[in-house]
């Protein structure tokens, strides 16, 4: 991987961590040693980052270039639980899992949460099966706005699901891939009087079979 890509990542990362308010221009500049107009021309790329920099960066947010060019990957600490019920009950006061995830995977999360399914949990098999680890992304905008490309757990009634759906006029319409499981599966679940986040609990960011090794799921 050359410097521009590497350049390149590290800026998204800090982009990403000042749109969400969790680091500012003024904090990188005090942080860095470098004078807050100069952070903010490299942010918005109207200065080109040089090394110095680029190390200061790394330091602060406790990263490794060998992270950055994906070679390693950091760990997370994330709420967890097991079979989608636990959506229903929410994060709070659930024990928090370490695992290690790509570093593009970490910079995106809001709200994240560790699930892992239950035993009778295989509509999507054979790409996801019971036992299997996913994490989710629990942004608002992301779970208002679901597509079929993607992956979302979902919750309605007194059950759960992992599958495809994307919202149709007043219904949100339900795909399985596993053959069998899906005839299990309503077709739609009616929006009428309900906000699309009661059933809409995540999307879909990562996967694997142990806490060790996944694939991102984006």
């Amino acid at each position: 991987m050359t410097w521009r890509h590497l350049e390149e990542r590290l800026l998204t990362f800090v982009r990403r961590k000042v749109r969400r308010g969790e680091m500012s221009e003024r904090g990188l500049a005090k942080l860095t040693g470098y004078t807050q107009p100069h952070i903010h021309n490299v942010v918005n790329g109207k200065r080109r980052l040089n090394s110095d920099l680029a190390d200061a960066l790394l330091r602060q947010l406790g990263l490794s270039a060998e992270e950055l060019a994906g070679s390693a990957a950091p760990q997370a600490s994330l709420p967890y639980g097991r079979g989608l019920a636990a959506l229903r009950n929410g994060a709070d006061g659930l024990a928090a899992v370490t695992c290690v995830l790509p570093i593009a995977v970490l910079a995106d999360l809001v709200e994240p949460f560790l699930l892992q399914l239950g035993d009778d949990e295989d509509f999507m098999a054979p790409l996801l099966g019971p036992g299997d680890w996913i994490v989710l992304d629990r942004s608002e905008e992301l779970r208002r706005r679901p597509v079929f490309e993607c992956l979302y757990a979902l919750t309605f009634g007194a059950r759960g699901v992992v599958c495809r759906c994307q919202r149709v006029g007043g219904a949100l319409v339900l795909v399985a891939d596993n053959p069998h499981a899906s005839q299990q599966l309503p077709d739609r679940v009616s929006l009428q009087a309900r906000d699309i986040l009661e059933i809409v609990q995540g999307k879909l960011v990562w996967a694997g079979r142990d806490l060790g090794a996944g694939v991102p799921m984006l």
